[in-house]
């Protein structure tokens, strides 16, 4: 009774969080802007549809999605971005029958750039630096500490081809799973520096058929000061469902994704996002979202697993590579590689 009094006392935090956002910003006013840069690349390339999604790349956008993973896994990412600005993302999640711990850190660099004082006279060059840790915990109920290692049959799995499923009997009514997260921010502009303690809470709900829904309140903390002022670091509010399509034999399989998202200073706007898997090795995805003002509106990218290629009684279960391609329109396009392991 305990455990499950935890679910509807976050979720009701999670609303509060929601009612915090409706007192949003100016545009432009927060700090630590890099955080709304998509850096992982599976999920960029479904225009980061990812709040229902479960891998370990949940610990950017719903911290929950960890403690449904059944095994243990690494992320990473490089984002060749704008101008020469280029960003880097590496997470791992570790399941243990007490819930999975997860860890992420990415940073992103300007390089030098030029300087002027306020005279608008060239002073030289200067550079920026941008930098998030992370530490989070999840926990799913009901959880069968026998089957850490395997795959669950009521989720939307990767299509790991080396992880068995679960093919006993199990509860197959729903699956529930809490996660929260903790964060340190830090930004550094030539000589000036600011960081910050934030916190991430999410909520994911896996329902009969494959059909998730899960919630989740970001970066909420109390902002950087870069001098004498204080900037409010860039919360959010984020509401996603996911569900897959089988054909005959899973010769294909399509999955579907769509999050709401809320920036405490911007308006709604919506991602949607879909992977088609060929054959368990080979995946297509493309994206939209409707934000208008910033930010890349459509995104597509590839993945292959190479899991069949490793050796059955091997530590690493599986292995893949991603890339995702993000549309800036007149600023230009990017590219974002990316690499999984799980064992």
């Amino acid at each position: 009774m305990r455990k499950h009094a935890v679910i509807p006392a976050l979720a009701a935090a999670l609303i509060c969080g929601s009612r915090l956002l409706l007192g949003a910003a100016a545009p432009g006013t927060t700090s630590a802007d890099f955080l709304k840069i998509p850096v992982a690349a599976l999920p960029s390339g479904m225009a980061e549809a990812y709040t229902a999604m479960v891998g370990p790349d949940s610990i950017l956008y719903n911290p929950a999605g960890l403690g449904l993973l059944g095994y243990s896994s690494f992320s990473g990412s490089h984002n060749q971005y704008l101008d020469g600005i280029t960003q880097e993302y590496v997470a791992a999640a570790y399941r243990s029958s007490y819930g999975t711990v997860g860890a992420a850190f990415s940073t992103l660099s300007s390089g030098e750039i030029d300087a002027y004082d306020s005279n608008d006279m060239a002073i030289g060059k200067t550079s920026t630096r941008h930098r998030m840790v992370m530490l989070s915990f999840a926990q799913s109920w009901p959880h069968f500490n026998q089957d850490i290692g395997m795959l669950d049959p009521m989720l939307i799995n990767p299509s790991w081809t080396r992880v068995e499923p679960v093919k006993d009997y199990r509860p197959k009514s729903y699956r529930i799973s809490v996660g929260g997260s903790v964060k340190n921010i830090s930004e550094k502009l030539g000589g000036e520096g600011a960081s910050s303690y934030a916190f991430d809470a999410g909520l994911l709900l896996v329902m009969p058929g494959h059909f998730h829904a899960g919630i989740s309140a970001l970066n909420f903390g109390r902002g950087e000061k870069f001098l004498d002022e204080t900037y409010k670091l860039p919360s959010s509010l984020r509401f996603g469902l996911a569900k897959d399509f089988h054909t005959v034999n899973d010769i294909m399989v399509f999955t579907l994704a769509s999050d709401a998202v809320k920036y405490s200073d911007q308006d709604y706007f919506n991602s949607t996002g879909v992977e088609v898997d060929i054959m368990k090795m080979f995946q297509m995805r493309l994206g939209y979202r409707t934000q208008k003002d910033m930010g890349s509106r459509i995104c597509g990218g590839f993945g292959m697993n190479f899991d069949r290629l490793s050796d059955k009684g091997g530590f690493l279960k599986g292995s893949r590579f991603d890339y995702a391609y993000l549309d800036y329109g007149g600023l230009g396009v990017t590219h974002r590689l990316g690499v999984q392991f799980i064992w």
